[in-house]
């Protein structure tokens, strides 16, 4: 009986002086995680909003398909840039267009003013924009300022006939951007505004007019999961009434990935046109791969 008992409290004395050490492992992995869970809704909330004032480089592949001469692929580098002048932020953001088209398609924000020809690949025009935000702690964020389009394509079939240049518009072109963010949890809600106008280039290519409305929406699930919608409505003026608006409807969804102290989002969307040019495509599928630096 004696040596029983004595077993018994022997028990309870090691449970009592190890509890709390195991409560404190319980605490510190609970810990870890909901750090982690922190860490990966802090980059989810960057990653949706490009007024973010933080490094990444976002790489997209857009393929633009059904049209009757032919689809358009497009990869772009697309870094973004964040530049601190106290109060306030400049986000930059250069876009490097990599085109592959086998002829005219419409309605494309890289391809304005498209030239007819048989069909190339290479370097497009290349896009920057600087947005001047306002620091904020809030929710909602805004941003305003110019962007350029410059004439850097480089493949054209005969180089003293700069005409046949299929991948890019062949003028320099600037004008107004405006963005508006708001992130009340768990929405993502944005529009980006851009209208360019052509103001230096080749004479015998046709002038630019072009704006591309932008709305988009997030809406956020968990372990770094969202579903989201963001639609390039283009419209070329130059072009007449039916012919001039490019609108498309769909969505995707996309995940964020922790690494380190950095992390990756990744999403896939596609989209129809139900309004297009006659040569427009009919629909089109991207996939975004976003590294996002912790600084």
């Amino acid at each position: 009986m004696i040596n029983k008992t004595n077993k018994n409290i022997l028990i309870a004395a090691v449970l009592f002086l190890t509890h709390p050490c195991y409560a404190e492992s319980l605490s510190t992995e609970a810990t870890q995680t909901a750090n982690q869970s922190d860490s990966t809704e802090e980059f989810r909330a960057r990653a949706q909003n490009p007024l973010s004032p933080h490094y990444s480089i976002p790489l997209k592949y857009v393929y633009h398909g059904g049209a009757d001469n032919g689809g358009v692929s497009i990869g772009s580098i697309q870094p973004i840039i964040p530049v601190s002048l106290g109060s306030w932020n400049m986000i930059n953001q250069l876009s490097l267009n990599f085109i592959g088209t086998s002829g005219v398609v419409h309605g494309i924000a890289e391809l304005p003013e498209p030239y007819a020809g048989s069909g190339a690949a290479g370097l497009g025009d290349t896009s920057f924009t600087s947005l001047f935000s306002p620091v904020s702690s809030d929710n909602f964020s805004w941003g305003i300022g110019p962007t350029f389009v410059f004439p850097t394509d480089t493949l054209f079939t005969n180089i003293e006939d700069r005409r046949s240049r299929q991948l890019g518009s062949g003028k320099f072109s600037i004008g107004p951007s405006a963005m508006f963010v708001t992130q009340p949890k768990p929405w993502t809600l944005g529009l980006n505004i851009k209208q360019i106008w052509s103001v230096l280039g080749n004479d015998s290519r046709s002038s630019v007019s072009q704006m591309v409305l932008q709305p988009f929406v997030n809406y956020n699930l968990s372990d770094g999961w969202y579903l989201v919608s963001d639609m390039d409505m283009i419209a070329n003026w130059n072009h007449n009434n039916n012919q001039r608006w490019t609108v498309p409807v769909g969505g995707g969804v996309g995940k964020v990935f922790t690494i380190g102290k950095d992390a990756i989002n990744i999403r896939a969307e596609s989209y129809y046109n139900p309004i297009r040019p006659d040569q427009g495509s009919e629909w089109s599928a991207n996939v975004t791969l976003q590294y996002l630096f912790r600084k």
